[in-house]
């Protein structure tokens, strides 16, 4: 009798799974709504959050990785945000422009608004910040900024003038997350000195840091959006073990965490709140291959090992179905995802059309490579079932675990086979696009790219109208299959917190995730 691979890696993982054991399902969930509380936000509250990874650094223009993130928008708020429906929305940026030739995109900046230091933040401090992002040679932004941004100039103190070499229909979204954060000008005058001080226009000061382990946060008095953030003190702890995790919330050391797997019936069996986005973000769960090592230069081979991964099984079997199986790197529903490409050859799994392909590429007997992986147990977990999947066609994966911020400057670099991780997201498709599918970028070291590529992300940028960017990612999609990525989309997770029952309005939205729920969130006087 043939074991069917969930059930295998089910098996195969039981000695080393730390996800804990799924409660009763008939326990009803405690009621997370706040419409019909008589509870009051205290202001003074400390907020303690246990998060999976330590920052890969605390400048927003030099950090490798896009976890880093959710962290970062508390001390630096970006020149826009956006809704849940992914349209753009103002943050330091109360209006914008784009001309009707495409030429020009400006932006009013907000009154009012400061930077921890006291220096505000108008049209000069946006130009010295654009520069710096477009031309440090250690900037990790350059690349999605400098060919869309031929210049940028100070219309007055509070306007700001880009003049675009391509087009910069989506500057409105790529400017609400990294590329879009603000540090202050005095700061850059000592660029070195961000990676222990941050200055940023964040509702936060960071006051004390145990680098890889804890992080202390002060809200600012004169942060300039009084109902944002209403509590006075953060306490970020990086705990990388998902149980760990959840057990520090039930023993009542920390106020929020985030779930994965079976952890929500536990947190909703043990009496606290729970809290679902309504569908998929803009997360995923990947395995990364460098074109340029291994045999991942072969399209059949990347075929191959797509085929042979059973996103099913590690959604059912590591996230309790709670990670929706895709190929595709957006989500079902958002505006970039397609509906129209044909991507059931890479999708669909099929052990046995994964060996004719190894064979058609010479490989009839596999080959063997090494994956690095974060030390997060669900990352450590997810290579382990791909390990098997792998091995049921005959290929050998060899796995290096390492702190997540060297694992991930493993692959950049091009020093690693591949990487086994999740991509956290991002306010735009196009930052995504520009760095998987642009040759030598983030995630493609290798190079893999096409003779079309580099136009069609242009395409997608052209216009602000997300129905017209959405038919331009149709044809992106297209190609990238057409292609063969190297990436090996799995699933995309459903964003799943627990709190402690004081906690109210913690509101998650597909491209901004838990981190920004923070800012809706507020704790009731006991």
């Amino acid at each position: 009798m043939r074991v069917s691979t969930p059930i295998r890696a089910a098996i195969a993982l039981s000695a080393i799974l730390v996800l804990a054991s799924c409660s009763s399902s008939n326990t009803p969930a405690p009621d997370t709504s706040s419409s019909s509380t008589d509870a009051v936000a205290d202001r003074t509250a400390t907020v303690t959050y246990a998060g999976l990874v330590s920052p890969s650094h605390l400048d927003p223009h030099r950090g490798v990785t896009e976890n880093d993130i959710g962290m970062l928008r508390y001390m630096y708020d970006s020149l826009t945000t956006v809704n849940p429906d992914g349209s753009p929305a103002p943050a330091l940026a109360e209006s914008w422009e784009l001309s009707e030739d495409g030429n020009t995109f400006t932006m009013v900046m907000r009154e009012g608004a400061t930077f921890v230091d006291g220096e505000p933040v108008n049209a000069a401090a946006v130009v010295a910040n654009l520069n710096r992002m477009t031309t440090d040679p250690n900037s990790t932004v350059a690349y999605v900024l400098a060919p869309i941004i031929a210049s940028s100039e100070v219309v007055d103190e509070r306007t700001v003038q880009l003049n675009l070499q391509a087009p910069g229909g989506a500057l409105p979204t790529i400017f609400a997350s990294r590329t879009g954060m603000m540090v202050s000008p005095k700061a850059l005058e000592n660029p070195e000195s961000l990676a222990i001080t941050p200055a940023g226009a964040g509702a936060f000061e960071l006051v004390a840091n145990v680098p890889g382990s804890s992080y202390s946060f002060v809200r600012r008095d004169d942060y300039w959006d009084k109902d944002a953030y209403k509590f006075a003190k953060l306490e970020y702890l990086i705990q990388v073990d998902t149980a760990t995790r959840l057990n520090a919330l039930q023993a009542g050391e920390t106020t929020l965490t985030s779930l994965v797997g079976s952890q929500l019936q536990e947190a909703q069996a043990a009496g606290l709140k729970t809290w679902e986005m309504e569908g998929p973000g803009t997360a995923f769960a990947r395995m990364s291959l460098n074109s340029a090592r291994s045999e991942f230069g072969n399209k059949l081979v990347r075929q191959a090992m797509n085929a042979a991964t059973d996103r099913q099984g590690i959604a059912t079997t590591l996230y309790a179905d709670q990670c929706v199986p895709s190929a595709q790197p957006y989500p079902e529903g958002y505006f970039a995802h397609s509906d129209t490409v044909d991507d059931s050859g890479w999708a669909n799994y099929d052990p046995a059309l994964a060996k004719k392909l190894l064979a058609e590429a010479g490989l009839p007997n596999g080959f063997s490579f090494t994956a690095v992986v974060p030390t997060l147990s669900i990352y450590n977990n997810t290579a382990l079932v791909l390990q098997q999947n792998l091995a049921d066609v005959g290929i050998t994966m060899n796995l290096e675990v390492l702190d997540a911020t060297q694992a991930r400057q493993a692959f950049v670099t091009g020093s690693a086979d591949a990487l086994v991780g999740v991509y956290g997201g991002s306010t735009d498709p196009g930052l995504y696009a520009m760095s998987a599918y642009s040759p030598k970028s983030g995630d493609n070291p290798g190079g893999l790219t096409t003779p079309n590529m580099a136009a069609l992300i242009v395409d997608t940028q052209r216009s602000t109208d997300l129905k017209e960017r959405g038919l331009a990612y149709d044809k992106l999609m297209e190609e990238v299959f057409e292609m063969g990525p190297a990436q090996i989309a799995i699933c995309a997770p459903l964003g799943v917190q627990a709190s402690q029952t004081n906690v109210y309005d913690f509101i998650q939205t597909p491209s901004l995730g838990g981190s920004a729920a923070m800012r809706t969130m507020w704790v009731a006087k006991k």
